[in-house]
């Protein structure tokens, strides 16, 4: 469970950081007459929208799908589930954008930038796991 918030809150952190650079105008570029949102306003807007979302659907797909495979291969086991997740981040940005929105926006993009982040939190939430993993073995272990 701790796991999984820390990996929720980092993969929040990095998207966010990502589609804050992707969005933001700089001064340089930007029109004389129109109104802009600072660097930091964005990133707490995205934070704000993207956090819920990425720690409800990562700790229900990690209750869904992380226990399934443990008979596989390690290595066959880490490119399925990491398939899995993708997958999984585009079902539900399918369906957020089904059921919350009226706008019309480019859903390739957006369902590309979800599965990515699921794969992001998989990928997270795997070094936490083995890092989790070490410090358990370096404090059980018997000298």
């Amino acid at each position: 469970m701790l796991r999984s918030i820390i990996a929720g809150m980092f993969t929040s952190v990095l998207i966010t950081g990502v589609l804050t650079c992707w969005s933001y105008t700089p001064v340089s570029e930007r029109a004389s007459d129109t109104m802009y949102t600072s660097a930091s306003g964005i990133f707490i807007l995205y934070l704000i929208y993207a956090l819920p979302i990425i720690l409800i659907s990562g700790f229900l797909t990690d209750l869904l799908i992380r226990n399934k495979l443990k008979h596989l291969s390690t290595r066959i086991r880490f490119f399925l589930l990491a398939i899995l997740y993708g997958l999984s981040g585009v079902l539900i940005g399918m369906l957020l954008i089904l059921t919350l929105t009226k706008d019309d926006f480019d859903i390739p993009v957006s369902l590309s930038i979800a599965g990515g982040s699921a794969v992001l939190y998989y990928l997270i939430s795997r070094l936490l796991e083995r890092a989790f993993w070490r410090v358990h073995k370096k404090e059980t272990s018997v000298c």
